[in-house]
């Protein structure tokens, strides 16, 4: 059975005002926006909102990615500014931004997917290998259906700001100069970059 991804399923996730510094504010924070409080939505269907689901055309959503991953570290390597800075900050701000930058990567290039729920294994395979459990490496965590929808909603929201190829590059700036990453040395010289950024993208809107 195919589990389509409900794509207004949390309205509340869409802000009024779209302005790039909300856009900023919700990828700078790691994408913490909507995990805390619960909505009446998630509190009716949560047995729903806890099964597991996979790519319906892992193939072509990997690759798709891959391309999008590959355009991310690309961007970072061409910005001399960020040649700049020591080996070791680069190391630290590629580590501490990838993902939100990966993410904004796939909002620019449009990648969309669906996903399936995956099968409840049966009571006779647990049984089976319950006892071979102890000797198995453990198995990946499975993304639950709550968590794709919150990825959507998540692109919904950038989509749906309509960015231009400069408000984008601006945005990853602002994202990869991030001067609180800690045990940085230029921290000061990238605290200065990312304001510059910043500036930009607020004479670009």
């Amino acid at each position: 059975m195919y589990v389509y991804v409900d794509t207004y399923a949390h309205r509340g996730c869409h802000s009024e005002d779209k302005r790039p510094a909300i856009l900023y504010t919700l990828l700078s924070q790691n994408l913490t926006h909507g995990r805390g409080g619960r909505s009446p939505a998630h509190q009716r269907c949560l047995c729903h909102q806890r099964r597991t689901v996979c790519l319906r055309t892992p193939h072509v959503t990997c690759r798709a990615a891959s391309n999008v991953l590959v355009k991310t570290i690309s961007f970072m390597k061409n910005l001399p500014s960020f040649h700049l800075l020591p080996r070791e900050d680069q190391l630290l701000l590629l580590d501490s931004c990838w993902v939100p930058l990966f993410l904004l990567g796939l909002v620019q290039e449009m990648v969309t997917f669906e996903v399936m729920e995956t099968p409840a294994p049966s009571m006779l395979k647990k049984i089976l290998l319950d006892g071979q459990s102890k000797h198995r490496e453990p198995e990946r965590t499975q993304p639950t259906l709550a968590a794709v929808q919150r990825l959507q909603c998540c692109l919904n929201t950038l989509w749906s700001l309509d960015l231009s190829p400069k408000e984008y590059a601006y945005l990853k700036g602002a994202l990869l100069f991030n001067p609180d990453v800690p045990g940085l040395r230029a921290s000061l010289y990238i605290e200065s970059l990312q304001r510059e950024a910043q500036r930009a993208l607020q004479e670009a809107t």
